[in-house]
C-alpha cells in the first residue's frame, strides 16, 4: 500500500470545502436518523409502540459526536416527527394523545440538544487538539525548510567567502535563528505528545499497514499493558479479539469511506464496554476510545428502574421539600384517580386530609434534616372524594453532594386489605379449628408420577390403608384411580393452572368404590424443586346414590304414567270384550265349538286385564280394597300354592314369626308373594333352596341415615325376607331391578314387569322393597310393610242378583262400543236406558225428559264437557238424581288429576255386568232411604 492511498486526498476546490465544512454533517445526521428509524421498523413487531426513541437516540447520539450541535439539533426534530407519525399512537399524526407520550418526546427532546451541546464541546476540543497537532508539524515542517536554507546560505557563504564580513555574520545569525526555530519545533512536539498522553481518552495512531505507531497511556492500560507493549505491532496481531467484530468493521469502513466511524461493543478479554470512533487521515488512521462500560450498566440499571416504577403496582410519588409533586406513576393515577398531569406541579396535600396537614408539613421537615420518618397506615383522599387507607414507606431524595433535596414515598392502598384483614380476625377460631382438622382431612401429599409422601388420619379412615401401607406406593396403583379423562391430559392441566379439580372413583381396602370429588393443587417451594400435589377427597358416593335413585324414581314416574294411560285404554276394549262375551255365554243356543270360543275369548280377556291390573299396580293408580290383614296367615294360606309354583326340584321354608297385622289388599299382596317366588324359581333352574320369613323390625332414624336418597318414616314395620340359593345378581343388575320392562331372561320368557309390579304394590301399601344378592351367592328381597293397629277384617260376602224396578238410567259415554255394552248389561237386568254420546246431549235428555231418568251413569273424561262438568250442571236441573262415575283410569288418579273429589261414587273400567248391576242398585237404594227419611219427617 502506497502511503497516501485511501488518506492523500486531492486539494478540494470551493464547493467541495463548503460541501465537508458545512453541508456533510447535516447529511450524516439526516442519514443517521433515516438509519435509526429503519432498524426501530423492524423492532415493531416485538415492541409496537413502546420504547419508540430505543434506535433514534443513538442517531442523536452519533450526530452529536461526528457533527456537533447543529446537525445534532436537526437529527433531534427528525427522529421527534419520525416517531410521532411512525411509532407512537395515534400513528399518521403529530397529536399526542397519552401524556406518558407527551413526557417522553419532551424528555427525548431535551436530552437530544444537551447530548448536541455536549457533542459540540467534544468535536471543539478534539479540533483544538488537532489544530495544535498540524501547528506542530507545519512547525517541524518549517524548522526543515529552515535549516536547508540555511545549508544553502553557508554553502553560498562559502562560494561567496570573498563577500564582506557583514554578509557571513548575518549568515551565522540565520543559522542561530533556525536552530532556535527547530528547538521550538521540537517542544511544540513534546507538548502535543505531553497532550495526549494526559487526557482520559485512549488515543491511538495507526498507519497505512495497521502498524500501531502510537499509544497513550490510557490507551494501553485499556488494553491491560504499557505503550511500549504495542507501538510497532500490527494491530490485528496485538489485538486479535478485535478481529471480526464491530471494532474491524468500523475501522475498515472509516478507512474506506474517508470519514469518521463509530461503534460501541464489548471487549471480552478486558471485560469492558469500549465506545471507539476512528478517523481516517493522510498517514493513516487515528482511533480514539472510551472506557463506558459503567455508562452502559447505568443505563441499564436506570432503565430497569424505570420499568418498575411505571410497571409498580404501588404508588411512586416524587415531591419537593415543600409537598410539590415531581413525578406521579401510572399506580398512583389507579390509587387516587389522578392523572399524571393534573398532580405535577401542584401540592401533595391535596390528598391529605385536612386534619393530617401538620403531620405532613412535620414530616417533611424531618425529612429535610436527614431524621428518619416511619408511617404505617395514613389515611387520604381520592379525586372522588373517598377516604382510603395506605400503607407508607417515605425515603429522601439526595444529590451528588448528598443533600436532600426531595422526597420519595411509595403509597400502597390497604382498604381492601384492612377489611379482608378484619373478616379473617373474625375467622380465627374457625381457621384454627380448620388448621386443626387438617390432619384429620381426607388428604395426601404425593409427587407427579403419583407416589405418596404423606396420608393423612382421614385418608385412612376413608380407604383402610395405614400411612405406613401408603406412604411409598402409587396413589393411582394403590386406590385403583379410575380418571374422567387422561392422566396425560391431568398433569397437563394440573401443570398450566397450578391445580385441578374434579371426580374420580377410587377403590378401598375392603373394595368398596368410593365417589370422590377431588382438589389438586401443585406445590413447589423453589424453582429447581420437585413439584408435589396435595390431594383432598370428598366422599361423595351417598350423594351420587341419591341422584341416581332420583333420576330412577323419576324414570319410574314416567313410565308409571304411561303405563295408566295404556291401562286407560285397555280397560274401555275390556269392557266391552268381557260384556260381549258375558251375553254370548248367557244364550242357550250357541253350539259347542262357539262357546268354547267364547270361553277361550274371555280368557285371553281376563288375562289382559291381569296385565292391565299389573301396570295400574306397578303405576301406583290400581283400585285397591285395603283391610287389616294378619301377613302370616295370608302366606300360609298360599303355602300350597307356593309350594306348587317353586316346584319339585326346590324346597320351600317357612318361618313365619311376625304376627303381624298390615293393610293391604290379600290379593295384591299375594301377588307379591308368588311374584317374588317366580323370580326365585327362574334363578334355580337346576333347584334350590327358597326361604320365607317374617319378623316385627323397627325402622329408625340411623336406618333412614343409611339409605341417602330414600324417604323412610320411622316406626315398626312387618318384614318379609324371601331368600333363594339361586346363581344371584350383580350391581348393573340390580341398579335396574324393579324398572318395568326390564329382564334378563330371553325374548318370550319374561314381560319385565313382576318385580315392577311388586315395587309398584309395596309403594301403594305405603311400604319399601330392597333386594340383596352377589353373583353366585342368591339373592335376598325384604319388604317393608307398616304395622296396623287394627283388628283383622273379613272379606265381604257377595249379595243376590239385584233385578231392577222400572227405573231409567241415563248412560254418558263417548266410545259407541262401551256405551252399547253398558246399556245392555243394564238392560239385561230390567232397567230402561237412555243413550248420549256426549255432555250437551245428556243436558237436552234431562231438560225435555226431567221426571223420567232415575240415576246418571257418566265418563269422567268426555268430548266437550267433561263428566264433574255435566253431573253439576244435573243437580242443578235435578238436585236428588244420583250419579255415577266411570273411567279406565282409577279413582285415585282422577282424584289427583282434580277431576273428581273424593268419595264421590266411581266403577273403574273394565267391569262385569255383575258389578254395574249392583253398584246401580245400591245408589238407588240409598235415594231411596233419603226420601223414605225426608217423608218420615215431614213438615215441621
Amino acid at each position: 500500500m502506497s502511503r497516501s492511498s485511501g488518506f492523500d486526498p486531492t486539494p478540494d476546490s470551493s464547493w467541495q470545502q463548503v460541501w465537508k465544512l458545512r453541508l456533510a454533517p447535516y447529511l450524516w445526521a439526516v442519514l443517521a436518523v433515516a438509519v435509526g428509524i429503519e432498524l426501530r421498523s423492524l423492532l415493531t413487531p416485538e415492541l409496537k409502540s413502546r420504547l419508540p426513541f430505543i434506535t433514534l437516540f443513538p442517531a442523536v447520539f452519533v450526530s452529536a459526536y461526528i457533527a456537533g450541535f447543529g446537525p445534532t439539533v436537526v437529527a433531534t426534530l427528525l427522529s421527534i416527527v419520525g416517531a410521532l407519525h411512525l411509532f407512537i399512537e395515534p400513528t399518521g399524526s403529530s397529536a399526542l394523545a397519552d401524556q406518558a407520550a407527551r413526557l417522553g418526546v419532551t424528555i427525548f427532546g431535551i436530552s437530544g440538544i444537551a447530548t448536541g451541546w455536549l457533542g459540540e464541546a467534544r468535536l471543539r476540543a478534539h479540533r483544538g487538539a488537532r489544530a495544535a497537532a498540524d501547528a506542530a508539524e507545519r512547525e517541524a515542517a518549517r524548522a526543515e525548510q529552515e535549516a536547508i536554507r540555511a545549508e544553502e546560505e553557508a554553502a553560498r557563504a562559502e562560494e561567496e567567502s570573498a563577500r564582506a564580513e557583514e554578509e557571513m555574520l548575518r549568515a551565522e545569525e540565520e543559522s542561530a535563528r533556525a536552530e532556535q526555530e527547530a528547538r521550538r519545533a521540537a517542544r511544540e512536539s513534546e507538548r502535543v505528545e505531553r497532550i495526549l498522553a494526559s487526557i482520559t481518552d485512549a488515543f491511538t495512531l495507526l498507519d497505512h499497514s495497521w502498524t500501531i505507531t502510537y499509544m497513550n497511556e490510557r490507551a494501553a492500560q485499556m488494553a491491560g499493558g504499557k505503550p511500549e507493549d504495542y507501538i510497532g505491532r500490527n494491530h490485528w496481531e496485538a489485538f486479535p479479539a478485535t478481529v471480526g467484530t464491530p471494532f474491524e468493521e468500523a475501522y475498515r469502513r472509516a478507512v474506506a469511506g474517508e470519514h469518521p466511524a463509530r461503534v460501541t461493543a464489548y471487549y471480552p478479554p478486558r471485560n469492558i464496554w469500549i465506545e471507539v470512533t476512528a478517523y481516517p487521515f493522510t498517514e493513516g488512521l487515528t482511533v480514539v476510545g472510551q472506557d463506558v462500560t459503567q455508562r452502559i450498566h447505568a443505563n441499564e440499571v436506570t432503565a430497569r428502574l424505570a420499568a418498575i416504577v411505571a410497571s409498580s403496582d404501588d404508588a411512586i410519588i416524587g415531591k419537593k421539600l415543600d409537598g410539590t409533586i415531581t413525578s406521579w406513576n401510572q399506580a398512583a393515577e389507579e390509587i387516587f384517580g389522578y392523572s399524571a398531569p393534573e398532580m405535577i406541579g401542584n401540592s401533595v396535600y391535596r390528598l391529605i386530609p385536612s386534619e393530617l396537614h401538620d403531620s405532613e408539613t412535620e414530616a417533611l421537615r424531618r425529612v429535610a434534616r436527614g431524621e428518619p420518618v416511619e408511617f404505617a397506615e395514613v389515611e387520604r383522599i381520592r379525586k372522588d372524594g373517598k377516604r382510603i387507607l395506605i400503607a407508607l414507606t417515605v425515603s429522601p431524595i439526595k444529590d451528588s453532594a448528598g443533600r436532600v433535596v426531595g422526597v420519595s414515598s411509595i403509597k400502597r392502598d390497604i382498604t381492601a386489605q384492612k377489611r379482608i384483614q378484619a373478616e379473617l380476625e373474625a375467622e380465627t377460631a374457625r381457621s384454627r379449628e380448620l388448621a386443626q382438622a387438617l390432619d384429620v382431612s381426607q388428604a395426601l401429599v404425593r409427587d407427579l408420577e403419583g407416589r405418596i409422601t404423606y396420608w393423612s388420619s382421614g385418608a385412612a379412615r376413608l380407604y383402610g390403608y395405614t400411612a405406613a401401607e401408603a406412604v411409598g406406593r402409587s396413589s393411582h396403583e394403590l386406590l385403583q384411580t379410575e380418571f374422567p379423562m387422561p392422566l396425560e391430559e391431568l398433569r397437563a392441566s394440573l401443570l398450566s393452572a397450578g391445580r385441578w379439580e374434579g371426580e374420580v372413583v377410587h377403590v378401598a381396602k375392603d373394595g368398596r368404590r368410593i365417589h370422590v370429588a377431588t382438589q389438586w393443587v401443585l406445590q413447589r417451594r423453589r424453582r429447581d424443586d420437585t413439584p408435589l400435589v396435595t390431594e383432598v377427597n370428598t366422599d361423595v358416593t351417598a350423594q351420587r346414590l341419591i341422584e341416581e335413585r332420583v333420576r330412577q324414581t323419576e324414570r319410574m314416574e314416567v313410565v308409571g304414567q304411561l303405563a295408566g294411560g295404556v291401562a286407560h285404554e285397555a280397560n274401555n276394549q275390556m269392557t266391552v270384550v268381557l260384556g260381549a262375551t258375558s251375553f254370548l255365554l248367557g244364550r242357550n243356543d250357541l253350539p259347542t265349538s262357539a262357546i268354547q270360543d267364547l270361553e277361550y275369548i274371555r280368557e285371553a280377556a281376563e288375562r289382559t286385564a291381569a296385565i292391565t291390573a299389573q301396570l295400574l299396580a306397578f303405576s301406583r293408580r290400581q283400585v285397591v280394597q285395603v283391610r287389616v290383614v294378619d301377613l302370616d296367615e295370608v302366606i300360609q294360606g298360599l303355602d300350597g300354592v307356593l309350594r306348587r309354583t317353586l316346584g319339585e326340584r326346590s324346597t320351600l321354608v317357612l318361618q313365619l314369626r311376625s304376627n303381624g297385622r298390615v293393610k293391604a289388599d290379600p290379593g295384591q299382596l299375594s301377588q307379591v308373594l308368588l311374584n317374588l317366588v317366580l323370580n326365585a324359581r327362574d334363578a334355580m333352574p337346576l333347584g334350590g333352596r327358597l326361604a320365607i320369613e317374617t319378623r316385627v323390625t323397627e325402622l329408625t332414624e340411623g336406618y333412614a341415615r343409611q339409605r341417602p336418597g330414600v324417604s323412610i318414616k320411622s316406626g315398626h314395620y312387618a318384614v318379609l325376607a324371601i331368600t333363594d340359593t339361586g346363581h344371584g345378581m350383580g350391581p348393573e343388575t340390580l341398579s335396574h331391578l324393579f324398572e318395568p320392562f326390564y329382564t334378563t331372561k330371553p325374548i318370550g320368557k319374561g314381560t319385565g314387569l313382576g318385580l315392577a309390579t311388586v315395587y309398584g304394590i309395596v309403594k301403594q301399601f305405603g311400604g319399601y322393597v330392597w333386594a340383596y344378592s352377589e353373583v353366585g351367592h342368591g339373592t335376598t328381597f325384604k319388604v317393608y310393610l307398616p304395622l296396623a293397629d287394627e283388628i283383622p277384617t273379613l272379606s265381604a260376602v257377595p249379595g243376590p242378583r239385584v233385578q231392577a224396578a222400572g227405573e231409567t238410567v241415563l248412560i254418558v259415554e263417548d266410545e259407541p262400543a262401551v256405551r252399547h255394552m253398558t246399556s245392555r248389561a243394564l238392560q239385561e237386568f230390567g232397567y230402561a236406558v237412555v243413550e248420549a254420546a256426549g255432555g250437551h246431549q245428556a243436558l237436552g235428555i234431562l231438560e225435555r225428559d226431567e221426571g223420567r231418568v232415575d240415576l246418571l251413569i257418566t265418563d269422567v273424561i268426555l268430548h266437550g264437557m267433561d263428566g264433574p262438568e255435566l253431573a253439576r250442571r244435573a243437580k242443578e236441573l235435578r238436585p236428588e238424581l244420583p250419579v255415577l262415575f266411570i273411567s279406565g283410569y282409577t279413582d285415585d288418579e282422577i282424584v289427583r288429576r282434580g277431576l273428581l273429589e273424593a268419595g264421590q261414587p266411581f266403577l273403574q273400567k273394565p267391569f262385569t255386568p255383575e258389578a254395574l248391576s249392583n253398584e246401580v242398585a245400591g245408589l238407588l237404594r240409598k235415594r231411596a232411604q233419603v226420601e223414605e227419611d225426608a217423608r218420615a219427617a215431614g213438615p215441621g
